[in-house]
């Protein structure tokens, strides 16, 4: 059973005398759900309307002729970690969860719920100490490169040009007029993923933390709502979008190699990033 504050939160201690009362787990669980149809719905949309676009085009991936880096080998290494955890994560996290069904066919396997626990934690520590090392990194990078004097972009920064380009692909999708944008080295649909990553990192971490030091019903059972809630919306999320746009649309199915060959063929960075390749053959000229 889900806990349950033991005080229901009313809406009349605030507005008056109401004919009903709200709690707060029934509004965080309902805001969750909310969250998780409207985004999923948009996911749906978005990739269905792509999946149409670029399978009636015959877009294929180019394989063949001169390579582009677009990932180093340290970024390569924290997307494998980031994959492996969340992978353990979303496994021992979700049969706990349904250890009544199919969950206990999975704790079985690993030897108990204590141990499942146990890589539950541990690979959320190791989550944790990649986040903190991620934006340590790319934080003294950016100070470095400002404190002399030299260029110093965030590519990943949600920026109007974002926006601007959603539009405009939305037109391209439904067969509006408009061209496909000219992306940089993210487009609009990388950047939203990856800060819903970490966005999404925070918000499992700080009640994660506070279940493992008090337990479930801390709070009235507020933490174990955010959690699991935020985990499924990770979950399903990362299945329904991220793995369509990196892996499984028409031009990349049935898995895009950048991920672990750091490097992209120019013939693909022309149709999918051409204003970022424009810049590296700019930069390899001066």
């Amino acid at each position: 059973m889900m806990p349950m504050l033991t005080t229901p939160f009313q809406l009349g201690d605030i507005y008056g005398n109401l004919p009903f009362s709200l709690d707060w787990p029934y509004l965080v669980n309902l805001f969750f759900q909310l969250l998780i149809t409207v985004l999923i719905l948009f996911a749906v949309c978005h990739n269905g309307l792509e999946l149409v676009n670029k399978a009636a085009s015959g877009e294929v991936n180019h394989e063949e002729g001169p390579k582009v880096r677009r990932w180093d080998l340290n970024q390569r290494i924290q997307h494998i970690v980031l994959f492996v955890t969340m992978v353990f994560l979303a496994v021992t996290g979700f049969a706990q969860l349904y250890f009544e069904g199919w969950g206990r066919i999975v704790i079985d396997a690993m030897g108990g719920l204590a141990i499942s626990m146990d890589i539950h934690l541990l690979a959320a520590f190791i989550l944790g100490v990649l986040v903190v090392y991620h934006f340590a990194f790319y934080g003294m990078q950016y100070l470095y490169q400002r404190a002399r004097g030299l260029p110093a972009p965030l590519p990943i920064n949600i920026g109007l040009k974002d926006v601007t380009d959603a539009l405009q692909n939305m037109k391209h999708l439904v067969g509006l007029g408009a061209d496909e944008p000219r992306y940089g080295k993210y487009n609009y649909a990388e950047k939203f993923d990856y800060w819903g990553i970490y966005w999404g990192t925070i918000i499992l971490s700080a009640p994660g933390v506070i279940m493992w030091a008090y337990g479930i019903n801390v709070l009235d059972g507020l933490p174990f709502i955010f959690h699991t809630d935020e985990a499924m919306l990770a979950v399903l999320f990362l299945l329904i979008f991220h793995f369509f746009q990196a892996h499984w649309n028409p031009r990349d199915f049935p898995m895009n190699k950048v991920f672990l060959t750091g490097t992209m063929s120019e013939e693909d960075m022309r149709t999918t990033h051409p204003r970022e390749l424009e810049r590296i053959k700019a930069e390899g000229e001066n």
